[in-house]
């Protein structure tokens, strides 16, 4: 069970990750967008941002149930840190770092 101040936390964790994630996406907009030669490109750019809000949509699942698995995954994508995590309590801490233990992430 999660305490008062953690449950606090856990939107600012979505957050940070989130704003790391759209930060990397306008990158690669910006990168895609430079190779814009036919009119095909705005409708291939339009397809890719549907596949992204689309995989937005499952990556920040907030069902508590399946948090340290959705942090655990944002840290193996490196939109999250072992550092970040310090805003949780050390149990929920432990026990992502024994899910990236068991998927062999974590030396």
């Amino acid at each position: 069970c999660s305490t008062a101040p953690e449950s606090n936390e856990l939107p600012e964790l979505f957050e940070l990750a989130k704003k790391r994630d759209y930060e990397d996406l306008l990158k690669l907009i910006q990168l895609k967008s430079q190779n814009f030669i036919t009119p095909q490109s705005i409708w291939d750019l339009k397809d890719f941002l549907n596949f992204k809000a689309k995989e937005f949509d499952q990556k920040y699942d907030y069902r508590y149930s399946i948090l340290d698995d959705v942090f655990a995954k944002l840290i193996l994508e490196n939109l999250l840190n072992l550092n970040d995590l310090k805003l949780l309590s050390k149990e929920k801490q432990e026990q992502i770092k024994n899910i990236l233990n068991i998927l062999g992430k974590l030396s």
